[in-house]
């Protein structure tokens, strides 16, 4: 049986082994829960299902804290009992994709995932041609876990991506990166990086009109922005109640949001699951 919780105490298997903090065992445990719920449902209604992990990792890590080694997202959903049929994985770091293909090909089974070096915003044809071709007899369904270390991703890439059949759970990195630098995001009229996250060139404009209105807080501000940008591309609304926040160990400190996206009502269902399922190990300073 499939157990979400992320496999600790691993040995050391001599490769790469990125260093983490605990609070992602949390985001780990979300991840874990809701790809499982959706690979079982969807094994019959589509022949051909792919995962996507975006900054995917090395398939294992090192907590920063302890010493543990553990089992990150790129190597647990080969262990799902109803697996995916492709699996894609793109990370700019070389020793990250390195590590990975390695641990992959070392897991039970007869595993063939594409794994793309490089920024995940400039890969999109290789991730595409990566994915199996959709047809009448061979339909196709992905769910993309997306997971950067700072807002730097484009949403343009979300768009490109959400042409396909695809759910999305996303971290939103912001608190850590957004809220932390929001001044200097503000202050620098020619930094890009919020107006390509949320899809928003006039974000300056709008945040100002909510300053002088004085109801400006950040985070609901960037939230309710990103969400309008999915609803464009016809996903349903996930409001911020939607989103499960994970804070600092111990202290309580807003880190990232986990929101996700589906067009249809069953993939909110499976999410509604998934929070009901790890809210109190998330939303609690541990």
């Amino acid at each position: 049986m499939f157990d979400p919780a992320p496999l600790r105490n691993l040995p050391d298997d001599g490769l790469y082994l990125p260093s983490i903090k605990r609070h992602s065992l949390e985001k780990y445990r979300a991840h874990n829960h809701n790809v499982s719920m959706f690979a079982t449902a969807m094994k019959s209604r589509w022949p051909q299902r792919a995962y996507i992990g975006l900054y995917s990792g090395a398939g294992r890590a090192r907590l920063e804290d302890s010493g543990e080694i553990v089992e990150t997202t790129a190597t647990a959903v080969f262990r799902l009992p109803d697996p995916f049929t492709h699996y894609v994985f793109v990370d700019q770091d070389e020793q990250c994709t390195s590590a990975l293909a390695r641990r992959v090909s070392a897991l039970p089974g007869d595993h063939h995932p594409t794994i793309l070096t490089g920024d995940v915003n400039a890969l999109l044809p290789e991730i595409r041609a990566a994915l199996p071709r959709y047809s009448r007899d061979r339909g196709l369904l992905s769910y993309c876990f997306v997971d950067p270390f700072a807002a730097n991703l484009k949403f343009a890439t979300i768009r490109e991506l959400g042409r396909l059949r695809m759910d999305f759970l996303i971290v939103l990195m912001l608190g850590w990166d957004a809220r932390v630098n929001f001044r200097a995001y503000l202050e620098d009229e020619s930094d890009t990086r919020i107006a390509e996250l949320i899809d928003a060139p006039d974000w300056r404009e709008e945040w100002r009109r909510e300053v002088a209105a004085r109801r400006s807080k950040v985070i609901p501000f960037l939230m309710r922005k990103f969400d309008q940008a999915m609803v464009r591309i016809d996903y349903r609304s996930a409001s911020s109640d939607d989103a499960l926040s994970v804070r600092v160990h111990n202290k309580g400190v807003l880190i990232y949001q986990l929101v996700f996206y589906s067009k249809h009502l069953l993939g909110r269902e499976f999410w509604d699951h998934t929070r009901s399922g790890v809210r109190p190990q998330i939303e609690l300073p541990l």
